[in-house]
């Protein structure tokens, strides 16, 4: 069976930005531009014909296009168009985007093969953030909150480390050897993490993991 493609939307008002897009992603063929839009109501009539398309934007465009307008987009669809965000590298903006629906952050420092990682895991876990800015909003959560911070799922102080590093894209093999353990133990530890969260894989856990963020 051949894989779907992923059907991207390119929405801003900046065409140098728009352009750079365009050659990124430019002859690869795990990807179709559907459409180039300034407005949302050209998100919108685009989203009416592909609803699970993926919704790239900055931040800034966002403000500008007012966040109410990009929450009803997300929520009118049915959840399944995601935008994934542009410099959004602050613990303020990420925080407000994640509380509209939005799942998908790059930093400033975006590179090609970032975009295309963040585009891969926006489809497969409907769920992205890039990997310096994770920890960076993760350690802000904690320094707000202190030790009485409302874990939900119980976790350990191991297991949290370990969930941190498996959001950042790590896989067993690098937190064993970050963490100077062996990998059968990362795996002891991850198959707790997913049954605190009531998950059987991946995929599962990071379709959980803005709900863990919020709750840091």
């Amino acid at each position: 069976m051949t894989e779907q493609k992923i059907k991207l939307i390119i929405a801003d008002d900046s065409n140098i930005l728009i352009e750079c897009f365009r050659q990124w992603i430019k002859n690869i063929p795990s990807i179709n531009l559907i459409g180039v839009v300034h407005k949302t109501d050209e998100v919108l009539s685009f989203l009416n014909i592909e609803k699970d398309a993926i919704v790239l934007s900055s931040y800034q465009w966002i403000l500008k296009q007012g966040k109410s307008n990009i929450s009803r987009i997300i929520n009118n669809n049915g959840g399944t168009s995601v935008a994934l965000s542009l410099n959004s590298n602050n613990y303020n903006s990420i925080h407000s985007l994640i509380s509209i629906g939005i799942k998908g952050f790059y930093g400033d420092m975006t590179t090609r093969e970032e975009l295309l990682k963040g585009l891969c895991d926006i489809k497969n876990y409907n769920y992205y953030m890039a990997s310096e800015i994770l920890t960076e909003f993760v350690e802000i959560r904690k320094m707000e909150n202190g030790d009485n911070n409302p874990d939900k799922s119980n976790l350990t102080k191991r297991e949290r480390e370990i969930l941190e590093m498996v959001l950042a894209g790590k896989n067993s093999r690098d937190i064993a050897k970050r963490l100077n353990i062996s990998k059968r133990t990362v795996d002891g530890h991850r198959a707790n993490i997913n049954n605190k969260f009531g998950v059987r894989n991946t995929a599962q856990l990071y379709k959980k993991a803005a709900v863990y963020l919020t709750v840091l």
